[in-house]
């Protein structure tokens, strides 16, 4: 027990020694005060950083500008600032409520166009009626667009859309990227956006490949099954190509499937 006592009064009574000579040094009047010297002024402090900008959560803006409910925006899947917010959501309640006059203020003028025509022909009206969900995720492309990705589901068939979107001086505009034929069946995991950037890029390398000649195991090179083939496919028989901002079609039901390979 001694040892133990010993090595935390040790200390305290060092301190107590310091303390007691120091008061005796310079408070009994042996020695004078030191003066007390001017002290320079201190410098003023840096401003405050602004605060952030508090995002507003998504249901509360369908609430506050009364988006239609059958628009669909995950909180984890929305840009993260409330101007974009806004924008996204106010394109596709465009969509959903058929309103082609706020809609043609974001779509460039070749859109527009192609929208008229909709309009005209009674197409947009047909289609918009059938809409029951728009399901939107947003997130970046590969040079770090801003990117807005809608499922369509219209009349029980599902059709995706992936819009590029920027703001200006005039306001937001949305454009459409290329759809590849039968998209919403090469959909899979959790990166929706990635994934069509990755499938364009492998369109595009096919197509640009040059025509191969093939000689196919135990076909003779006269035969005339080992003809020259097409690098690229394209539309499917019956089935209308995806125009920028066009109205969606029917597709297979948006299941999030897992890659393919072992297991998938």
């Amino acid at each position: 027990m001694t040892s133990h006592s010993r090595s935390w009064i040790r200390p305290t009574a060092v301190a107590v020694v310091c303390v007691a000579t120091g008061l005796l040094l310079f408070g009994c009047g042996g020695e004078p005060e030191p003066q007390p010297t001017a002290r320079r002024a201190a410098a003023p402090a840096a401003p405050p950083a602004p605060p952030t900008p508090k995002v507003t959560p998504v249901e509360d803006l369908i609430a506050r500008l009364s988006i239609d409910r059958r628009i669909s925006l995950p909180e984890d899947k929305a840009p993260g600032n409330n101007p974009d917010r806004i924008a996204v959501l106010e394109f596709f309640d465009a969509f959903a409520r058929g309103d082609a006059d706020s809609l043609r203020t974001m779509l460039p003028l070749a859109d527009q166009q192609e929208l008229n025509a909709l309009v005209g022909s009674g197409v947009w009206e047909e289609t918009i009626a059938g809409i029951s969900e728009i399901a939107i995720e947003t997130g970046s492309g590969p040079y770090e667009e801003k990117c807005a990705l809608a499922i369509f589901e219209i009349n029980g068939g599902f059709q995706p859309q992936l819009w590029y979107y920027a703001s200006s001086a005039e306001g937001y505009r949305f454009d459409a990227a290329p759809t590849p034929p039968g998209m919403i069946d090469k959909l899979y995991g959790d990166d929706w956006i990635a994934l069509w950037h990755r499938i364009l890029e492998e369109e595009i390398e096919l197509a640009n490949r040059p025509d191969e000649e093939f000689d196919l195991p135990g076909v003779g090179v006269d035969d005339e099954s080992g003809g020259r083939g097409s690098s690229f496919s394209g539309s499917p028989p019956g089935s209308t190509p995806n125009r920028p901002g066009g109205p969606p079609g029917r597709r297979q039901p948006p299941t999030r499937r897992r890659p393919p390979g072992p297991g998938g």
